[in-house]
């Protein structure tokens, strides 16, 4: 119970903290991109920046949706850490199956690739574009150096349990000295194909391009 409760903090701590995951950078290569989400059945396409009110629409139609197989389909350049968070996790408690999808040419970027994760079949087209990159705290209020490295820091750690307990390996090579995706902002940016090649099973399954 006590380790639920400690994660539920956790949580709540981020959706108020962390308020986005994607660098400013990242964000500008759109300026203007509209966030929303589309349903289809049981089919949920999540496109733009990721925002909490996103993840409320995505949590009230899985609650609207029968059971059975889920897929959602993404194109996005990142956003709200926690937004992301709570639809991995609303998700991953969904007690469904779920595929997740990024089409040849779309991107699934920052706090996407944890949305990304959650899928049990995890599919990509060859030149899809995904980027794993630090948490950066933009949030409402100012604070102290060291709370914003804790704050960063914890986070970091959640993102990193997510990509774990989708491929282990896939998690090692993130952190891995020579690497360190998740310390940077540059981070690292790999396509689809590029992805499904090291074997490790983030990308599953490779997708045909017109798919």
């Amino acid at each position: 119970m006590g380790m639920v409760m400690g994660r539920l903090l956790f949580l709540f701590l981020i959706c108020f903290t962390i308020t986005g995951c994607a660098s400013s950078n990242i964000l500008r290569l759109n300026p203007g991109l509209p966030s929303d989400v589309a349903f289809q059945g049981a089919r949920i396409r999540i496109d733009g920046v990721i925002t909490q009110d996103i993840a409320d629409r995505v949590a009230d139609r899985l609650d609207r949706l029968p059971g059975g197989l889920v897929t959602i389909d993404l194109d996005s350049p990142g956003g709200e850490v926690g937004a992301a968070l709570l639809i991995h996790n609303r998700l991953n408690a969904s007690g469904r199956p779920v595929v997740t999808r990024v089409a040849d040419g779309e991107r699934c970027m920052s706090s996407c690739t944890l949305i990304f994760a959650v899928g049990d079949r995890r599919l990509s087209g060859p030149q899809a574009r995904f980027r794993f990159h630090s948490p950066r705290y933009i949030g409402w209020l100012p604070l102290p150096g060291p709370a914003v490295g804790l704050i960063e820091g914890l986070t970091r750690r959640a993102m990193t349990a997510v990509y774990a307990d989708a491929s282990p390996a896939f998690a090692r090579y993130l952190v891995d000295p020579a690497v360190r995706a998740l310390d940077t902002r540059e981070g690292v940016t790999l396509t689809g194909a590029a992805l499904a090649a090291r074997g490790d099973g983030y990308v599953t399954e490779l997708m045909a391009p017109d798919n």
